[in-house]
């Protein structure tokens, strides 16, 4: 049974900056259970853009932002985002990541982005936070 996740930018910024997070625990769990993790050159390009920003780029050392980055990219597979998903989310942005998921084949995409949560579900994706994300890993696990 292949198992593949998608994560949207917020999670993984939010994983790096805050690796006892929820959403790093999220990301972690996948790399441990071998999920296929998906990405996209939207999501890198964006990923690369928030953590480049002196919010975050002044407080995190640069040997982490880059292990995480070379991780991400080297572990995840690339997909291009499905162009029939579009008007889908409220912006642009989030059809690009929702359009990821999709051409991924993924089971869930792991977000925090309000908007995109309240689809819930779309071509057989669920959209979830990584609260529930770790939920789901773990009802797995016990079976």
């Amino acid at each position: 049974m292949s198992r593949r996740v998608v994560f949207d930018v917020n999670i993984l910024v939010s994983a790096v900056i805050a690796p006892n997070g929820a959403p790093a625990r999220a990301y972690l769990a996948a790399l441990e259970q071998s999920w296929t993790i998906g990405r996209s050159w939207h999501i890198v390009s964006r990923l690369i853009d928030v953590l480049g920003r002196p919010r975050f780029h002044n407080r995190l050392p640069n040997n982490r932002l880059n292990a995480f980055l070379g991780g991400f990219q080297g572990y995840a597979e690339p997909f291009t985002p499905d162009p029939s998903v579009t008007g889908i989310a409220d912006d642009e942005e989030d059809d690009l990541v929702l359009g990821t998921a999709v051409a991924a084949g993924a089971d869930y995409l792991v977000t925090g982005d309000a908007g995109l949560l309240r689809i819930g579900e779309y071509r057989g994706v669920r959209i979830v936070t990584a609260r529930e994300f770790l939920a789901i890993l773990d009802a797995d696990v016990r079976f």
